[in-house]
């Protein structure tokens, strides 16, 4: 071998170090990013498996929400729901409310206070329809008071196959200083201002044309017809034969009172006048309501004293239809349509 031979020899095997030491560096960087890339997918695990997400998070719940209502407390107006009555609620109201309403009581002994809003008085002229006359131009009586008149001398009017009624309707709503006017010159000797129910607007007289009497007018006398039919529109006879004592009034055929449907229809049915009925609701609360069935509809209709200061919470059912009316005489009339 020559020497040249040798030096190709050597030239050929000769290990490269720089290339080692490159590869160890590639190794090096690649096990090092290697390592990055887990730490990181173990800090998103973290993040993903913590019980507590980060305040940007949305997570949605395990498991629904279960809402429960409020318990209810001693100091909340709502009744505990009741079967028979379902009064789950209350209406409050103060003492002065308890003198206004359809129910309102007034005699001797109740006076009448001429509360604000009580009624809207508007004169028969004017509102009447033709089946009946005013007597005069003056007599006004509440605004529902009339729709319900008209609609009630409307039917009477086809009962008896007729396009009108001798029927004249006179001397309904009085002011305080009417009726002390008249309380003074003997033409209302029973009761002093204050305590006659033509204060309420809802009371007037009826009266029938006849040509044979001297003034051209008789008291009016139901017939069967209107016994039977006018507490269908909310009347009743205000003094009743056989009630002077519960009424203080002589009994009179021809003045009539609005009241609502169903307290007329049972005061009616049970020849009953305003001061009994008013005696005998007072007897039922809520819990025993006074169950009254009339133009196809059942009632319950129940009482609650007036609070003698501050407001009278009253229960009410929150489900159906109610009216209150004050009574004038103590407290507040609840009526309940059930059906």
């Amino acid at each position: 071998m020559t020497k040249g031979d040798k030096r190709r020899s050597k030239k050929k095997y000769r290990v490269r170090y720089d290339r080692i030491v490159v590869f160890v560096l590639l190794i090096i960087s690649i096990a090092v990013v290697a390592s990055s890339c887990v730490k990181k997918l173990s800090g998103k695990e973290d993040i993903e498996s913590s019980s507590e997400a980060p305040p940007s998070a949305v997570t949605e719940p395990t498991e629904p929400e279960v809402f429960t209502e409020p318990q209810t407390s001693a100091e909340n107006t709502e009744i505990p729901t009741e079967e028979a009555g379902v009064f789950s609620s209350s209406v409050e109201y103060d003492k002065a409310a308890s003198q206004m309403g359809d129910l309102v009581l007034v005699n001797a002994e109740c006076e009448y206070t001429f509360p604000e809003g009580d009624i809207d008085p508007i004169t028969i002229v004017g509102n009447r329809n033709e089946f009946y006359q005013s007597g005069d131009y003056v007599t006004k009586l509440d605004r529902d008071v009339v729709t319900q008149l008209n609609a009630l001398m409307e039917a009477y009017a086809a009962s008896r196959n007729s396009e009108t009624t001798d029927i004249f309707i006179q001397d309904g709503y009085r002011t305080f200083d009417e009726q002390e006017e008249r309380h003074r010159n003997g033409k209302s000797k029973t009761f002093d201002a204050g305590h006659t129910d033509y204060h309420t607007g809802r009371t007037f007289d009826m009266f029938r044309y006849d040509s044979q009497s001297g003034t051209g007018y008789s008291y009016f006398e139901a017939d069967d017809w209107f016994n039977e039919n006018a507490g269908k529109y909310g009347f009743i006879l205000r003094y009743p034969n056989g009630k002077e004592t519960a009424t203080g009034e002589n009994p009179r055929t021809y003045t009539y009172r609005y009241v609502g449907i169903p307290h007329a229809s049972y005061i009616n049915s049970h020849q009953l006048c305003l001061e009994e009925y008013i005696t005998e609701v007072k007897g039922h609360n809520n819990e025993n309501p006074l169950e009254i069935s009339a133009d196809g509809h059942t009632y319950n209709v129940y009482y609650t004293a007036a609070e003698d200061e501050g407001k009278t919470s009253v229960p009410v059912p929150a489900d159906k239809e109610y009216t209150v009316s004050g009574c004038n005489a103590g407290g507040f009339i609840v009526t309940v349509t059930l059906s």
